[in-house]
């Protein structure tokens, strides 16, 4: 199995919670059909518990199914690790949007770990939105947090502008296709820069 192959899996096996052919809030509504789902993916495949652990559950899948992974660098409490800091800046993160000319500016903050886990992830990210040519993306650390001011990078981009007020700061992380490959790497031992 290829490289693209394995992330093409392991993307849809971390996303894909619904089974085809249900309506969109299905998932939203909590009545999603397991049965079903397990059905259509086969029982292998079925994320097991709760996010955290079918992302790691899927990159150790992924690992097995390489033969030329290198046991002796694997490091799978790294994105455990990481995988908090995601989940503490998803889930404890308080943030206060505002919007400037071209798009909006996004003051994060939080309490305890989580204030190092917002300024690690936006550190990491901010750039990664730079270079996906749409934004521009500047991050400063403020009491308790990081400010994201994120502008499009074309003046006069009213339709950019208005896609980053409504993404907001945790939907703004979830710009580019790094996360799965970041995910394996580090799961590797070798971490890769979102940069």
């Amino acid at each position: 199995m290829s490289y693209s192959s394995r992330m093409i899996a392991f993307v849809t096996c971390v996303t894909a919670f619904t089974a085809p052919g249900k309506p969109a809030d299905a998932q939203a509504s909590g009545a999603m059909d397991h049965s079903r789902h397990a059905a259509t993916m086969g029982a292998a495949a079925v994320p097991a518990g709760q996010d955290a652990f079918a992302a790691i559950a899927a990159v150790v899948a992924a690992l097995e199914a390489d033969s030329t992974t290198d046991w002796s660098k694997v490091n799978i409490e790294a994105l455990r690790r990481h995988l908090i800091a995601m989940n503490d800046v998803t889930l404890g993160a308080r943030a206060v949007q505002s919007s400037i000319p071209g798009g909006a500016r996004m003051d994060v903050t939080g309490d305890g770990r989580v204030v190092d886990s917002i300024r690690e992830m936006l550190r990491a990210h901010g750039p990664q939105l730079e270079t996906l040519g749409l934004y521009r993306a500047r991050v400063e650390e403020i009491p308790r947090g990081a400010r994201l001011t994120v502008t499009a990078a074309q003046n006069g981009d009213t339709k950019t502008a208005a896609k980053i007020r409504g993404l907001g700061f945790a939907g703004l992380l979830t710009q580019g296709a790094h996360h799965a490959e970041h995910h394996l790497a580090l799961a590797r031992g070798t971490p890769m820069s979102h940069h």
